[in-house]
């Protein structure tokens, strides 16, 4: 490399380094005060957009074996009404709602927070006009925030999985009034953009000689998934499942990505400049 072109280089690669890297900085704030108003974040100084919302969740195929209208405030189901088909001899139409004062916790909104305001943090901990000495501790800065953003925006995306046992054994399967016959589980989860009910109703198997594939942790479990609990295996005989979509949530997901995508275009750059130097 010519000595002319190493010392161009030099200069590009150190304003980045003073001024780009803390304009990407700022721009990354922004963002994720923007992302953080969505969210129940204490000791936020940011103005709450959180309010409470009614939704009715419906099937994407048009079926009513569930119906459920629910009121979401942040990562809080605070009300839900729902009705579901039970298919015993004959069809019985079984309606509950949560008993006074018991919410559902969605704890992936409260895990996409967390890991929101650990990414927050990072960046406000970096004063303003700070002279980063070299790529490696940008790219380092970089790793760390995107680390976090990135399961943040896991949790909503790819949400944790249960299994059938910790549905059916969980003590919120008792938040109903009335209360919800032995036969039926429930579950409320966030799937992306979305809040998604699964509503299954299981069935003993009887012992025997053959033995049925057990289900795996799952997001949502088809008819025909068996569990075991205390020695007991059960079958889910009839599985449905209504959904609605929280447009918020969908800014949420939005604001992670672009957070991301504004690390990814500074390490790149960086990257640029330090392959120039290896070559």
């Amino acid at each position: 490399m010519a000595e002319e072109e190493e010392r161009v280089l030099q200069e590009e690669f150190r304003w980045l380094l003073l001024h780009e890297v803390n304009t990407v900085l700022r721009q990354l704030q922004t963002v994720l005060q923007e992302c953080s108003k969505w969210f129940l974040l204490p000791g936020s100084t940011e103005a709450c957009l959180v309010k409470a919302e009614k939704y009715l969740l419906t099937s994407a195929t048009g079926a009513d074996n569930v119906k459920a209208v629910i009121t979401l405030y942040g990562d809080n189901i605070c009300t839900a009404d729902m009705s579901v088909k039970i298919h015993r001899h004959s069809t019985q139409n079984f309606r509950t709602s949560f008993r006074e004062g018991l919410q559902w916790k969605l704890q992936a909104i409260q895990n996409a927070a967390n890991h929101l305001q650990a990414a927050l943090d990072h960046v406000t901990s970096i004063e303003q006009g700070y002279l980063f000495q070299t790529g490696e501790e940008v790219v380092k800065v970089m790793d760390d925030i995107m680390g976090r953003l990135n399961r943040g925006r896991d949790c909503l995306t790819t949400p944790r999985k249960r299994t059938l046992e910790e549905l059916y054994s969980s003590k919120i399967m008792k938040m109903f009034s009335p209360a919800l016959p032995n036969e039926v589980i429930v579950s409320f989860h966030i799937h992306c953009h979305k809040l998604v009910l699964g509503a299954y109703q299981v069935h003993p198997l009887q012992s025997s000689s053959q033995k049925p594939k057990t289900a795996l942790p799952a997001i949502y479990h088809p008819t025909g998934s068996v569990f075991e609990l205390s020695s007991q295996k059960y079958e889910v005989v009839q599985a449905n499942k209504v959904e609605v979509a929280v447009p918020w949530l969908n800014d949420v997901i939005t604001y992670f990505t672009v957070g991301l995508q504004l690390c990814q275009q500074l390490k790149d750059k960086i990257t640029v400049f330090q392959q120039y130097w290896k070559d």
